[in-house]
């Protein structure tokens, strides 16, 4: 078996069979509500991808390391991020409602215009869940669009192990970087900005809307970028993820993203959404409700942002 396959060869993926829910007693529904994921260890993933993909996924740390650097001075180096750190700037300079700054500062307190590299063990992880956990196969590589498949509005069309070596064709979130502004509709004002800021240049581009179930809503921008990694061949395309919220949905996305690592680690069980909703002591039940709920707000507070500005401008 090749590690790569392409739609010219299909095969039969091995789906498990949905019961009927006329079938099933309350002692399957409730089994079929327990939590959807094992917890496992990095060394684990680094294990089970190994095996996977008959690569030593380990002995790949230092080559990502030493490419995600080559990254994060070619895209800081492009013109589409001299365009990013323009728009940066004006909306530093420009005020809503008379005091309010158009954008604000990071969950972590950072106000400059910076780029973000993925960890190493951030991309096993998500190697680990591409290649093993939501690959509907156990034993075939999954079929994956390239970055360039999604600024093409292609669909998938090769399957194969993603690793560390190949991992800047399909993964989009290797790089990025964010803007936070303070109201719901400057998520649309300035999700246009960017898609502007992009197109300016004739840069490869896609984008992604955000509602999720989870209570994460956003707007994420990618703009593909020519990196060159010295090795005479040709330059490799990376994403760079520009992702635009509000500074409350940056804040639950820092807390959710730490809620996240425990259940993946196990100090924290992963329940499934219909058992969630009743379980109203849980973290991940408030993390995702007041997601929602804020989202609602937020258009509130637009609405309420807006009624002012009408009457400074009487």
């Amino acid at each position: 078996m090749t590690s790569t396959q392409t739609r010219g060869a299909p095969h039969k993926l091995p789906y498990p069979r949905v019961p009927d829910r006329g079938d099933m007693s309350d002692d399957h529904l409730e089994e079929a509500d327990s939590d959807a994921v094992e917890p496992i260890t990095y060394e684990a993933m680094v294990a089970g991808l190994s095996e996977r993909t008959e690569q030593d996924v380990a002995a790949q740390e230092v080559g990502f390391n030493a490419f995600q650097t080559s990254v994060q001075s070619s895209v800081g180096e492009s013109p589409l991020y001299d365009r990013l750190i323009d728009l940066h700037g004006k909306l530093v300079d420009e005020r809503l409602a008379g005091r309010i700054r158009a954008v604000e500062a990071w969950a972590d307190g950072t106000n400059e215009f910076k780029l973000v590299p993925k960890g190493w063990r951030s991309v096993v992880d998500k190697l680990y869940r591409i290649n093993i956990e939501d690959n509907p196969s156990d034993s075939l590589p999954p079929f994956i669009p390239t970055v360039l498949d999604s600024a093409q509005r292609k669909q998938a069309t090769r399957q194969s192990w993603i690793t560390a070596t190949n991992a800047h064709e399909m993964i989009d979130d290797l790089i990025r970087t964010k803007f936070v502004v303070p109201f719901a509709d400057g998520v649309v004002d300035v999700g246009g900005r960017v898609a502007a800021a992009l197109a300016a240049g004739g840069t490869p581009r896609f984008r992604r809307f955000h509602a999720k179930d989870s209570g994460y809503h956003a707007q994420h921008y990618y703009g593909l970028v020519p990196v060159d990694v010295g090795d005479e061949g040709e330059p490799r395309m990376v994403a760079l993820e520009i992702k635009i919220l509000t500074k409350m949905q940056d804040l639950l996305g820092e807390l959710t993203h730490l809620l996240y690592e425990k259940q993946r680690t196990g100090a924290v069980p992963t329940v499934k959404k219909r058992k969630l909703a009743w379980q109203l002591g849980d973290p991940a039940f408030r993390a995702t409700y007041v997601g929602h709920a804020g989202h609602h707000l937020e258009s509130a507070i637009c609405e309420l942002k807006d009624a002012v500005m009408k009457i400074e401008g009487t």
